[in-house]
C-alpha cells in the first residue's frame, strides 16, 4: 500500500483525520494537485457534501474511488449507477475495513488496466472474459472475474465485504447474488478444469487455494 494519493472530495476534517493517523498515504484535499500517476490514485468522495452535477462528473471518471455516504438509499434515489472500480461505504467506516476496500479497489483497476493475471496457474484475461490452464479454456462472467480478482487481492473474505466490494448491496437484502454466482463459478471450474477446491469456505471466510 505504499506510494498511494488519496484525493479527498467533500470534507476537510477527514484530509486532518489521515495525516493525524500518519499513515502511508499521501493525503491531497480536492483543490490539490495529486501526482500524475493514475495507477496510484484513489478519490475519497464525501457524495452528499456535493452538487449532485459534480458528483456525476466523478462518476464518468475511469478512476479507483470510494463514496462515503450517510443515506444508503442515496445512490438509488438519485438515480446513480457505479462502475467496476467504484464502491460506496455507509459512514460510520471501520478503519480497518476501509483499508481492506481500498486494498481490493487498486488490486482489481491495476488487473483491469493489464488485462491478464496469474491466479494460482490459472491465467485471467479481462478482455476476452476468459480462464485459461493447461490450453484448456473457459468464459467467465464480468461478476466472476471480479469475485476471483477480489478473493485473489485479499484472501479470506466474509460474505458480506464481497457482496459491498462486488456487488455495492448488503448481505442482509442480496446474499443470493454472492451465492448463486459463487455456485456457479465453482460448478464452471470443476466441469472445465476438474478442480473442486479453487474456492474453499473456512468459518465464514472465503478463500482461494494456493
Amino acid at each position: 500500500m505504499n506510494n498511494i494519493n488519496l484525493q479527498i472530495f467533500g470534507s476537510k476534517v477527514f484530509i486532518h483525520f489521515l495525516n493525524e493517523l500518519n499513515l502511508e498515504y499521501n493525503v491531497y484535499s480536492a483543490d490539490a494537485v495529486a501526482p500524475n500517476n493514475e495507477n496510484s490514485i484513489v478519490k475519497i468522495i464525501f457524495a452528499e457534501n456535493l452538487q449532485l452535477k459534480e458528483l456525476k462528473k466523478h462518476l464518468s471518471e475511469n478512476i479507483p474511488t470510494i463514496f462515503l455516504l450517510i443515506n444508503k438509499d442515496y445512490l438509488i434515489k438519485n438515480k446513480i449507477k457505479l462502475s467496476p472500480f467504484h464502491v460506496s461505504l455507509i459512514l460510520p467506516v471501520e478503519f480497518f475495513s476501509f483499508r481492506e476496500i481500498l486494498n481490493i479497489l487498486l488490486t482489481k483497476y491495476s488487473f483491469f488496466k493489464k488485462s491478464k493475471i496469474i491466479v494460482n496457474g490459472y491465467e485471467i484475461d479481462s478482455n476476452q472474459r476468459t480462464i485459461i490452464k493447461n490450453k484448456v479454456k473457459t468464459k467467465l462472467t464480468e461478476k466472476e472475474i471480479e469475485l476471483v480478482l477480489t478473493l485473489n487481492a485479499n484472501n479470506g473474505l466474509g460474505k458480506s465485504l464481497l457482496l459491498k466490494q462486488i456487488w455495492n448491496r448488503s448481505s442482509e437484502l442480496d446474499s443470493h447474488a454472492f451465492e448463486t454466482h459463487l455456485h456457479r463459478l465453482r460448478k464452471k471450474i470443476n466441469k472445465f478444469f476438474k478442480d473442486d477446491q479453487f474456492i474453499l469456505e473456512k468459518n465464514s471466510q472465503y478463500y482461494l487455494t494456493k
